[in-house]
């Protein structure tokens, strides 16, 4: 397909993202959305910005992050595809999904939930088309009331799939992982956790260690979340023991939040 969007050229590339001011960003934002109503017509129904911009927090080399919803007859209930480009001076990107799709995608729940889906809770909506103005306040409310099954069972999987694999090779004395790579990861899975329990999508991945400090959480978990987001990752004795005081919090914490049955489920073979 054929998209009239704003284009940059390879020389610029390496040259990295460049110091772009928020009204510039913003006329860009108004550049796309014309070029995407231009482009699609009435089968556009809707278009939102998300992430810093969005926020109004983005700084001199931010992102331009968009989500656009077309009418399933356009190209199909399953159309799904992102258009990510370096347009001279920095990178926007553009996620054009069918009505469907999106509402799919809304509703899905997976290890990544509290970072992926505030794309919807957080978005600021640009333009709507005519009879489809309770489109954003739809997919904001999929996206923030998701399925407790389907949350159990994404909280299961970051506990035996991720946390306790990072744990086996923090034990095995890390020799096939960097030391701070592995806390850096369990920091984040553990945070997706957390903010799987509270129904809680973060604002932001920059912002993620703070607000999951602020939410109830495992003994141990803000000081992980601390060491990680300052990176003091030098002192690897300090670090080990706040892994595993950490891993240790979450045993008793998986009580709290009643993660206990899920997760003996997943100590037989074969049962998910």
């Amino acid at each position: 397909m054929d998209y009239a969007l704003p284009q940059g050229e390879l020389d610029t590339l390496f040259a990295g993202p460049q110091s772009v001011g928020s009204e510039q960003r913003r006329d860009l934002v108004a550049l796309i959305l014309e070029r995407l109503r231009q482009r699609f017509g009435e089968r556009l129904l809707a278009v939102a910005l998300y992430g810093s911009t969005a926020r109004d927090s983005d700084g001199p080399y931010s992102d331009l992050e968009l989500w656009a919803v077309l009418d399933d007859a356009a190209f199909g209930a399953d159309f799904d595809e992102s258009l990510e480009w370096v347009h001279g001076r920095g990178k926007a990107e553009v996620n054009l999904m069918s009505r469907s799709a999106v509402e799919a995608f809304a509703r899905e729940v997976d290890e990544a939930w509290p970072i992926s889906h505030g794309q919807f809770v957080h978005a600021r909506a640009l333009w709507i088309a005519p009879d489809h103005g309770a489109l954003f306040e739809t997919l904001r409310s999929l996206a923030a009331h998701p399925d407790d099954a389907a949350v159990e069972r994404a909280m299961a999987e970051i506990v035996v799939g991720e946390l306790y694999e990072l744990v086996g090779k923090l034990r095995n004395r890390y020799a096939r992982k960097p030391l701070a790579l592995l806390a850096g990861e369990f920091a984040v899975h553990l945070a997706c956790l957390v903010g799987l329990a509270e129904r809680h999508v973060y604002a932001s991945a920059g912002t993620m260690f703070d607000e999951a400090a602020d939410l109830p959480g495992p003994d141990g978990a803000a000081e992980l979340y601390r060491l990680v987001a300052r990176g003091e990752l030098g002192d690897e004795a300090v670090l080990v023991a706040a892994l595993e005081r950490a891993w240790t919090g979450v045993e008793a914490w998986a009580h709290e939040v009643a993660l206990v049955e899920a997760l003996q489920r997943r100590c037989v073979a074969g049962e998910r």
